[in-house]
């Protein structure tokens, strides 16, 4: 199972993403839980370096994914990364409405 999570501060400011596992919902290379929430987890951090110009913090693993964007952000900055990781959570949201036997979603 895919577990991700979003830290939050009280004002609900993601500060970081974290995803582990796999979904094995199917063999690797027809899995599409595990694409679906790859390619949105990549997107976000393309995004955020294309669209807000800067490189988050980021840790890939086999089966894991760790984005934390940086503290010295300027506002346009800042802004842009909120939206971004905001739909990030929005669509893995989605994908865990569709397969929640495959991907856990939480907030903390």
């Amino acid at each position: 199972m895919i577990k991700a999570t979003f830290k939050q501060k009280e004002n609900d400011e993601i500060i970081s993403f974290e995803m582990t596992g796999h979904a094995d919902f199917a063999e690797m290379g027809s899995d599409i839980v595990c694409a679906a929430a790859s390619s949105l987890s990549i997107n976000a951090v393309n995004s955020i370096e294309q669209l807000a110009g800067y490189q988050p913090i980021v840790e890939v693993e086999d089966g894991y994914l760790y984005i934390e964007p940086l503290s010295d952000l300027s506002g346009k900055q800042s802004e842009v990364t909120s939206i971004l990781l905001n739909s990030l959570l929005i669509g893995l949201k989605d994908i865990e409405k569709e397969y929640n036997k495959y991907i856990r979603v939480k907030t903390i």
